[in-house]
């Protein structure tokens, strides 16, 4: 009896030593799943999230109406709003969220629309909208905001050292890549050019194309000028387009389109060709061919 029973608590022992086993290993485990569990709901917030944002920032270009007086007409007429954005993006500086819209008339683009979760000063959304037409461009907002261009949104300048535009398609859109990689420039807070300006490159791919409406060949193309610390907000935009001289023979040409506020510069081989002024308030801005206003968001 005594050997039994010293064998039954040595089985005991045993079984308390792993049950305690147990539980010690099974702790990380625990926290693992926890973890996991966590990082699903963190995952699904954010999936809910830009949803939110998504369908806010839709509906709100959906209710933006734009009109433009093109050069020789006497009356406005409505532009056409590109379904989707041209471009969706984030920063840790500025916009938690952001995309950007492109209303177009017959095919060429007459004014961009940035529209951001913004990050600073409370709970704001910040709209940037800025006219590429060569007319006069009116926008209505929802809530009866207003604003009407004073000015034409681009000027159109030739680029020395180019062949002309081909008469292939993609010979075309390989012209139009190859001569984006002659532009560079530099954003700077105050001044484009101080310590600590970063570096603008066009990005690889163009933000959008548009082809012309009667021999269906690419046009033109859009690319964001972008940071070279990865900041992708689309501050400075590059137009290439094809377009005719004086005799009626097709040249390339570029145009400029600001929407931020910091001064940049704009560089063709290396040498400056476009310099704009630097925008110290953060309060709503109202300029000849674009403007920023914030207004506020009434959800995360």
């Amino acid at each position: 009896m005594r050997g039994f029973s010293r064998a039954r608590a040595a089985t005991l022992a045993f079984a308390i030593f792993l049950v305690g086993m147990a539980a010690i290993l099974a702790q990380p485990l625990r926290g693992a799943i926890a973890d996991d569990q966590a990082d699903e709901i963190e995952k699904d917030e954010a999936k809910k999230r830009k949803e939110r944002y998504t369908t806010w920032m839709r509906d709100f270009a959906k209710d933006t109406t734009l009109r433009v007086t093109m050069p020789g007409e006497d009356e406005e007429t409505l532009a056409d709003l590109v379904p989707n954005p041209i471009f969706r993006f984030n920063t840790k500086a500025i916009a938690d969220d952001g995309t950007l819209w492109i209303w177009t008339r017959d095919g060429r683009p007459v004014a961009l629309q940035k529209e951001e979760v913004c990050n600073y000063g409370g709970r704001l959304w910040t709209i940037c909208f800025a006219s590429v037409s060569e007319g006069i461009v009116t926008a209505h907002w929802p809530e009866a905001r207003r604003y009407r261009a004073t000015e034409p949104g681009v000027k159109y300048l030739p680029i020395p050292g180019t062949e002309a535009p081909s008469d292939k398609a993609r010979t075309r859109t390989a012209q139009m890549k190859t001569i984006k990689d002659r532009f560079s420039g530099l954003n700077g807070r105050f001044v484009a050019d101080e310590k600590g300006a970063l570096e603008l490159k066009p990005i690889t791919s163009p933000l959008y194309e548009y082809a012309d409406k009667d021999t269906k060949l690419p046009l033109g193309a859009i690319f964001s000028m972008v940071e070279d610390k990865g900041e992708m907000n689309p501050g400075l935009l590059l137009i290439l387009e094809a377009r005719p001289d004086g005799k009626g023979k097709l040249r390339w040409e570029y145009a400029i389109v600001r929407l931020g506020m910091g001064q940049v510069l704009l560089r063709l081989d290396d040498k400056e060709v476009w310099r704009s002024s630097a925008v110290t308030s953060n309060r709503d801005q109202v300029h000849d061919n674009w403007t920023f206003y914030f207004i506020p968001r009434k959800f995360e």
